[in-house]
């Protein structure tokens, strides 16, 4: 990221969480330390905590748009990947999706699959 960019993302994330990608991968979260202490101010609550739930939000909002798998999104989050799945069901996002083709393509996945794996007599 040049100088330009990495000050501009730096201004923005002082409104919004930034992500910041490299070679069209997500690549880092730029957090407003400031929002984030104002937020534990006003809840009463430790800035540690405070950071721990965002990282936990970023990581199921990474997880549902694809970027991480839950095993990615639930080591970001710093959670066992049982307790990722249930703060996923806690916020109501699927861990399970149907796939692309519907359940007659799986199958038909599964079939092509199926025969090429058979021995030939």
């Amino acid at each position: 990221m040049a100088h330009g960019g990495a000050s501009r993302a730096i201004l923005e994330a002082q409104q919004q969480p930034v992500l910041v990608s490299r070679r069209d991968r997500p690549s880092a979260w730029i957090l407003s330390a400031a929002k984030l202490a104002q937020v534990a101010s006003a809840r009463g609550t430790d800035v540690s905590e405070i950071y721990q739930r965002a990282l936990e939000l970023i990581a199921l909002s990474s997880y549902r748009e694809g970027h991480l798998t839950l095993g990615q999104a639930a080591k970001l989050a710093g959670l066992a990947l049982g307790d990722f799945i249930d703060l996923c069901g806690r916020l109501h996002v699927p861990v399970l999706w149907e796939p692309e083709g519907g359940l007659e393509g799986e199958e038909m996945a599964a079939s092509a699959a199926a025969k090429n794996t058979q021995p030939t007599v």
